[in-house]
């Protein structure tokens, strides 16, 4: 008898709605919005000519594609990865969709798309991806983008006539993040050749070696008026330590989690893994009351979604914290609000765009493709990382 009244309790929890998951409060929420904002892409979002928001809103649609078993979200990104594979200049780059410059930082992200594609496409198709991805990272070799710091370059210049230059010359963060520690750590993955590995991790000792000690990382950017060789300067001082520091948080989340997962070395690993334990205590400590990240509505918010998979990997690989799935329960339960989703910025929950914001202005939504590949990851911890 008292085997079946707990039989019946717990059956009473699950069709009531009420089954624990480890980190939403309302999964059947969750999973309706990410829905929404993947048939808004599908829907609104097809073609994206600036390759970073293009690559994150297909990233999604395949994470989709796994999640609801939907195969119309994977037929969208596949044309959009055949679409990114024709732009490849015979230089080995792309542009990056905005004032004809050429990015590594934005790279990585849109090549992301081709990592997550590869195990659902046929061979033809993933013989062309890592062609194009080994075309790209062996440009960068060949242009010097590697600085000797370990960190890669911003990308390269242009002439007045778009065409690709000469490197910036810069140590830059966001470009060791998503090209040093993803793109390399696949190239390593896909090859098994030992350069890329050993790039990629050059890259991500470099990102550590810039931390303060109360964990926060600095947004590099010399061309950006950030600049670690400068000292005393109070706006460069804010530029570095303040302006960017979420969205600089949710990147080198990408690229060491990355990195972590795939490079196959367990002393890498456990040195990274310790390191970068200040810089997660600082993510807990100054989360906002209402689950956010960095002041309402700015520049830094829009780009700090992917927090959230950066605290999965930690909680599921590193240490099981029990902050971590506290925040990731206030965030899910903000963008549950409706107006307060709107307001963060989701075209999918209808923000409108202010006239104003050159961003809006040529299509620069980066909240809604990030917002959507940390509510995959909600749904399906380690989705867009079985490689």
């Amino acid at each position: 008898m008292k085997h079946l009244l707990l039989l019946l309790a717990i059956g009473s929890l699950i069709t009531s709605g009420r089954a624990a998951h480890p980190y939403l409060a309302d999964e059947a929420q969750t999973r309706a919005q990410f829905r929404d904002l993947c048939d808004f892409t599908v829907r609104e979002r097809a073609q994206v000519a600036v390759i970073f928001t293009g690559g994150y809103y297909m990233r999604n649609l395949v994470a989709a594609s796994q999640i609801f078993g939907d195969r119309r979200y994977l037929d969208v990104a596949v044309a959009y990865g055949d679409w990114l594979l024709e732009r490849q200049s015979d230089r080995g780059y792309w542009q990056t969709g905005y004032a004809g410059r050429i990015y590594l930082a934005d790279t990585g992200s849109a090549l992301g798309l081709f990592i997550v594609l590869h195990p659902h496409v046929d061979a033809a198709r993933q013989r062309n991806y890592l062609a194009a991805m080994r075309r790209y990272v062996d440009a960068i070799e060949r242009d010097r983008l590697i600085r000797p710091s370990g960190a890669l370059d911003v990308g390269l210049r242009n002439d007045p006539g778009g065409a690709a230059t000469v490197p910036y010359d810069q140590d830059y963060t966001t470009s060791s993040c998503l090209t040093g520690g993803e793109i390399f750590t696949w190239m390593y993955h896909a090859t098994r050749q030992e350069k890329y590995r050993e790039i990629a991790y050059r890259s991500q000792r470099w990102i550590l070696s810039t931390m303060r000690e109360d964990g926060v990382i600095p947004y590099n950017h010399p061309g950006g008026k950030s600049d670690l060789r400068i000292q005393g300067n109070p706006k460069n001082d804010h530029m570095l330590w303040v302006n960017s520091a979420y969205l600089n948080s949710a990147y080198v989340g990408e690229g060491l989690l990355s990195f972590d997962l795939h490079c196959g070395r367990s002393d890498w690993q456990q040195e990274f893994r310790g390191k970068i334990k200040p810089h997660i205590d600082w993510v807990l400590r100054t989360q906002n009351p209402d689950g956010t990240w960095a002041p309402p509505g700015n520049w830094d918010q829009k780009r700090s979604p992917g927090i959230i998979n950066f605290l999965l990997w930690y909680h599921r690989h590193v240490e099981a914290d029990p902050r971590v799935p506290a925040a990731t329960r206030k965030f899910a339960d903000f963008l549950a609000d409706p107006a307060r989703a709107r307001t963060f910025g989701l075209l999918s929950a209808g923000a409108v765009p202010d006239p104003k914001d050159q961003q809006a202005v040529i299509g620069y939504d980066c909240v809604t493709g990030l917002t959507g590949r940390a509510l995959a990851d909600l749904l399906q911890p380690g989705i867009e990382t079985q490689w």
